[in-house]
Protein backbone atom coordinates (compact mmCIF):
# COMPACT_ATOMS: atom_id res chain seq x y z
CA UNK A 1 0.00 0.00 0.00
CA UNK A 2 1.37 3.41 -0.90
CA UNK A 3 1.92 6.15 1.64
CA UNK A 4 -0.82 8.18 -0.07
CA UNK A 5 -3.36 5.34 0.22
CA UNK A 6 -2.45 4.71 3.87
CA UNK A 7 -2.63 8.43 4.60
CA UNK A 8 -6.18 8.51 3.20
CA UNK A 9 -7.21 5.57 5.39
CA UNK A 10 -5.69 7.22 8.47
CA UNK A 11 -7.01 10.69 7.63
CA UNK A 12 -3.52 12.22 7.65
CA UNK A 13 -1.08 13.50 5.04
CA UNK A 14 1.39 11.33 3.13
CA UNK A 15 4.17 13.31 4.83
CA UNK A 16 2.73 12.28 8.22
CA UNK A 17 2.76 8.63 7.10
CA UNK A 18 6.39 9.04 6.08
CA UNK A 19 7.10 10.48 9.53
CA UNK A 20 5.32 7.49 11.14
CA UNK A 21 7.41 5.07 9.09
CA UNK A 22 10.62 6.81 10.18
CA UNK A 23 9.44 6.76 13.82
CA UNK A 24 8.79 3.02 13.54
CA UNK A 25 12.26 2.38 12.14
CA UNK A 26 13.83 4.48 14.92
CA UNK A 27 11.70 2.87 17.65
CA UNK A 28 9.76 6.06 18.35
CA UNK A 29 6.24 5.04 17.39
CA UNK A 30 3.71 4.53 20.17
CA UNK A 31 1.68 1.37 20.57
CA UNK A 32 -1.50 3.46 20.18
CA UNK A 33 -0.38 4.89 16.85
CA UNK A 34 0.82 1.49 15.66
CA UNK A 35 -2.62 0.10 16.55
CA UNK A 36 -4.28 2.81 14.40
CA UNK A 37 -1.99 2.00 11.48
CA UNK A 38 -2.67 -1.72 11.84
CA UNK A 39 -6.43 -1.10 11.79
CA UNK A 40 -6.04 1.04 8.65
CA UNK A 41 -4.16 -1.87 7.06
CA UNK A 42 -6.92 -4.28 8.16
CA UNK A 43 -4.46 -6.01 10.48
CA UNK A 44 -4.40 -7.04 14.10
CA UNK A 45 -1.55 -5.65 16.17
CA UNK A 46 0.14 -8.35 18.23
CA UNK A 47 2.43 -7.07 20.96
CA UNK A 48 4.35 -9.77 22.79
CA UNK A 49 7.15 -10.17 25.28
CA UNK A 50 9.00 -13.40 24.61
CA UNK A 51 11.20 -14.64 27.45
CA UNK A 52 14.81 -15.57 26.77
CA UNK A 53 14.62 -18.40 29.28
CA UNK A 54 12.05 -20.18 31.42
CA UNK A 55 10.33 -18.32 34.25
CA UNK A 56 11.95 -20.72 36.69
CA UNK A 57 15.44 -19.94 35.33
CA UNK A 58 14.75 -16.20 35.36
CA UNK A 59 13.66 -16.32 39.01
CA UNK A 60 16.61 -18.49 40.03
CA UNK A 61 19.12 -16.26 38.23
CA UNK A 62 17.63 -13.16 39.88
CA UNK A 63 17.70 -14.86 43.30
CA UNK A 64 21.34 -15.91 42.90
CA UNK A 65 22.34 -12.41 41.77
CA UNK A 66 20.52 -10.84 44.71
CA UNK A 67 22.01 -13.36 47.16
CA UNK A 68 25.49 -12.76 45.73
CA UNK A 69 25.06 -8.99 46.13
CA UNK A 70 23.93 -9.29 49.74
CA UNK A 71 26.36 -12.00 50.82
CA UNK A 72 29.18 -10.53 48.77
CA UNK A 73 28.85 -7.35 50.80
CA UNK A 74 29.07 -9.38 54.02
CA UNK A 75 32.03 -11.38 52.67
CA UNK A 76 33.85 -8.17 51.78
CA UNK A 77 33.30 -6.87 55.29
CA UNK A 78 34.70 -10.12 56.69
CA UNK A 79 37.78 -9.82 54.46
CA UNK A 80 38.39 -6.37 55.91
CA UNK A 81 38.19 -7.94 59.37
CA UNK A 82 40.65 -10.67 58.30
CA UNK A 83 37.92 -13.36 58.36
CA UNK A 84 37.92 -14.42 54.70
CA UNK A 85 35.35 -17.05 53.63
CA UNK A 86 36.54 -19.70 51.18
CA UNK A 87 35.08 -19.22 47.70
CA UNK A 88 33.36 -22.63 47.66
CA UNK A 89 31.72 -21.95 51.05
CA UNK A 90 30.59 -18.52 49.86
CA UNK A 91 29.06 -20.07 46.73
CA UNK A 92 27.23 -22.65 48.88
CA UNK A 93 25.89 -19.85 51.07
CA UNK A 94 24.78 -17.90 47.99
CA UNK A 95 22.96 -20.93 46.60
CA UNK A 96 21.24 -21.61 49.93
CA UNK A 97 20.26 -17.97 50.40
CA UNK A 98 18.96 -17.83 46.82
CA UNK A 99 16.73 -20.83 47.58
CA UNK A 100 15.42 -19.02 50.66
CA UNK A 101 14.69 -15.89 48.65
CA UNK A 102 12.73 -17.93 46.10
CA UNK A 103 10.80 -19.76 48.84
CA UNK A 104 9.87 -16.46 50.48
CA UNK A 105 8.94 -14.87 47.16
CA UNK A 106 11.44 -12.12 47.91
CA UNK A 107 13.32 -12.13 44.63
CA UNK A 108 12.34 -8.88 42.91
CA UNK A 109 12.33 -6.40 45.78
CA UNK A 110 15.60 -4.51 45.82
CA UNK A 111 17.42 -4.29 49.08
CA UNK A 112 20.72 -2.91 50.15
CA UNK A 113 22.76 -4.18 53.06
CA UNK A 114 22.30 -2.10 56.18
CA UNK A 115 25.29 -0.25 57.52
CA UNK A 116 26.15 -0.34 61.18
CA UNK A 117 23.83 1.77 63.26
CA UNK A 118 20.82 1.31 60.93
CA UNK A 119 17.81 -0.62 62.09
Amino acid sequence: MSQVALAERLGISAAAVNKLERAEVNGGITIGKLSQVSAALDCTLVYALIPNSTLEQTVLTRAKNKAADILGYAAQTMVLEDQRIEDNRLQEAIDQYADQLVAKGNVWKTTRPRSRGES
